[in-house]
């Protein structure tokens, strides 16, 4: 298999033309032999030329999952010694690919970086800089602060620029270690190339999320490089399809945004500026109208009487919100999603009649009925942020409507649903279903109509809601039932008689519901919020006796064979139990609590005799649960008897 410097398009070609060919790559790689290519790279007469072919053959079979970790240090010697910026590059990114953290070689990968950090050739700087752009060793890091801040004062643009890209890196990584030198990077802003001033804003951009309140005095400086941009100051080059350099608009408007967020007097002082963008992006197509949505965001984001002063003028060219209906109401898929979300940035206290018409809610509806499943899911989130008493009940019954409809096509396969357990918990993103789900729970809560239409559509999501519904979102659903709901028409006193009354209708009318388990989730939310209400609130439904309820547990553990959800009755048993007091507890009771644990000891011996088909089994884990709390009940029933 021949390799060169042709490699990666043609593997990238192969990719898309016929995925097979990746095994095949792969197979040829390692038939070709990893020892012939430790030999080939380990030969001292090889030049930095025909090393840097190597050190792609070595990257390529890091790709195909091949073991070449003993190319690290030949990586690191072309790094140091080739004669080009494609061989350092080259050798660099192999050290990159090759060598984690604790790795012994990271201290000589250090001195070739400082060593290119302080060359005279400032192609050099700029290699060791764009490796230090993607760099994630943290015992190489801080070694390479000085140095980078350092190439911050070079007479090189492009030396400047990479520099603060690293440092943004860096940031990212470890705030604390650069936060010390932002009052230095700050100068950049005032650079005269605008490439590194555009980089400078990356940096301040990241930074000004966790330190908004140390960075007012970006401001002026952000408003000067705003209004230069507006006024077409900037060279032509930076100019994408008539509009002067949105990225570079779009970063402003963003740091704006947090610097004038809650503070009445920065936004004051940012809002002529903000408005000029706005005019100037009329005029434009494409990459304005990315501007356009950032402005409303940004004046939406700025203390809240900005915007509310703005809404009021009928005057397109004094309320920038009068656009919005242009784009919502677009025949253009791509402008209807545009308009979408726009309304979905404004704050709700500004909707008014000066700009919100028929024609604006017609465009609303017929999101709700688009095909375009992005334009849908956008106009759902805009129907929560308008959710009032008053219009509640159907914007509850349309989030309804979506979570079964997106629950469907998960079911299908048509959804992007991902596995949380493969996801750790800080770069985890909620599915849509969650989402929907969150803001069902959070507008029930807030504008229930009443205690039964409360506890219907909490038990509909039970029992049809799958593995979205989590024991994490319940304890939500539990807290309300215990502090109350913010819900006007909610009496918390009344929704536990409810939930008494519902939950027994439930195990009334079919004992064997608790069993019924999703069998995508490995948790009986349904069983555990049922148990939990009539062990918590038995007591409280005066139509009910304590007693019932504790038969009615009684029948449901005898129906039941899953060790689980045995200990959450045996559970609900024993809180009823303390509640009976100073009543007695039947001996029938006991006496059922005490077969359940002499069968299960009976069928754990049994089960011990086949541990080849131990799925089929519950966790011992389970069982020993259900059997403490079927003690812990009998230790009770004793000592009240």
């Amino acid at each position: 298999m021949e390799f060169s410097r042709k490699l990666f398009s043609s593997l990238a070609r192969s990719q898309s033309a016929d995925s097979s060919r990746v095994v095949e790559d792969a197979k040829a790689f390692s038939d070709e032999s990893l020892a012939v290519l430790r030999t080939n790279i380990s030969n001292p007469n090889m030049s930095t030329s025909a090393m840097k072919e190597n050190m792609l053959r070595l990257i390529y079979g890091e790709m195909m999952g091949q073991d070449v970790q003993f190319g690290a240090i030949y990586a690191l010697k072309l790094a140091q010694s080739g004669q080009t910026v494609a061989e350092k590059r080259a050798g660099y990114l192999t050290c990159y690919l090759l060598l984690q953290e604790g790795n012994e070689l990271n201290i000589m990968l250090v001195n070739t970086l400082q060593k290119d950090l302080i060359s005279s050739n400032f192609h050099h700087v700029v290699v060791a800089l764009v490796t230090l752009c993607n760099m994630t060793l943290p015992d190489v890091i801080p070694s390479m602060v000085g140095h980078v801040l350092t190439a911050l004062s070079h007479a090189h643009e492009s030396v400047r620029k990479r520099a603060l890209i690293a440092l943004r890196n860096f940031y990212t990584q470890d705030p604390d270690l650069i936060a010390p030198y932002l009052d230095q990077i700050k100068m950049l802003l005032y650079d005269s190339e605008p490439s590194v001033m555009s980089a400078a804003l990356g940096l301040f951009a990241v930074a000004v999320q966790g330190h908004a309140k140390e960075m007012k005095g970006l401001i002026p400086v952000l408003i000067k490089i705003l209004q230069q941009v507006v006024d077409g100051k900037l060279p032509k080059g930076y100019s994408y399809h008539g509009t002067a350099a949105p990225w570079i608009q779009i970063r402003c408007l963003q740091i704006m945004a947090r610097l004038g967020h809650q503070d009445l007097s920065a936004s004051k002082t940012m809002t002529p500026v903000v408005m000029a963008a706005f005019h100037k992006a009329r005029q434009g197509v494409d990459a304005a109208f990315a501007i356009l949505f950032e402005v409303i965001r940004t004046l939406n984001i700025f203390h809240q009487a900005i915007i509310l002063e703005l809404c009021q003028y009928k005057d397109v060219s004094r309320n920038p919100l009068l656009i919005i209906p242009k784009f919502a109401t677009s025949s253009n898929q791509n402008l209807k999603y545009l308009g979408v979300s726009m309304l979905c940035q404004v704050q709700p206290s500004a909707w008014s009649d000066t700009w919100w018409n028929e024609d604006l809610l017609s465009g609303v509806v017929q999101a709700l009925e688009s095909k375009d499943t992005t334009i849908q899911r956008r106009a759902l989130d805009l129907l929560y942020r308008m959710l009032t008493i008053d219009n509640s009940e159907n914007i509850i019954d349309r989030l309804v409507y979506a979570f079964y409809q997106e629950q469907d096509q998960t079911e299908r396969g048509d959804d992007g649903a991902h596995d949380r357990s493969l996801v750790s918990s800080k770069d985890y993103v909620p599915s849509r279903r969650e989402k929907i789900l969150g803001q069902i729970l959070d507008a029930s809560e807030r504008f229930g109509k009443s205690e039964e239409w409360y506890l219907e559509l909490i038990y509909d999501l039970l029992d049809r809601g799958g593995n979205v519904l989590t024991m994490q979102k319940l304890e939500g659903v539990m807290r309300v039932f215990e502090q109350g709901a913010r819900s006007p028409a909610f009496n918390t006193t009344h929704l536990r008689v409810v939930a008494v009354r519902k939950t027994m209708q439930i195990l009334t009318l079919r004992e064997s519901v608790l069993t019924a388990r999703n069998k995508e989730t490995s948790q009986p939310t349904l069983a555990y919020f049922a148990l939990w209400v009539l062990g918590e609130y038995g007591d409280d439904a005066d139509d009910w006796k304590l007693s019932t309820i504790v038969e009615a547990l009684v029948r449901c553990l005898l129906v039941n064979r899953d060790p689980l959800i045995q200990g959450f009755i045996l559970t609900a048993l024993t809180k009823a139990a303390l509640k009976s007091v100073p009543n007695t507890i039947p001996k029938s009771v006991a006496a059922v609590v005490r077969n359940q644990i002499l069968r299960q000891t009976s069928v754990s011996q049994s089960n011990s005799l086949f541990l080849h088909d131990s799925q089929c089994y519950p966790p011992i884990s389970s069982k020993l649960e259900m059997e403490q709390r079927a003690q812990e009940f009998l230790m009770i029933a004793e000592l009240v008897s």
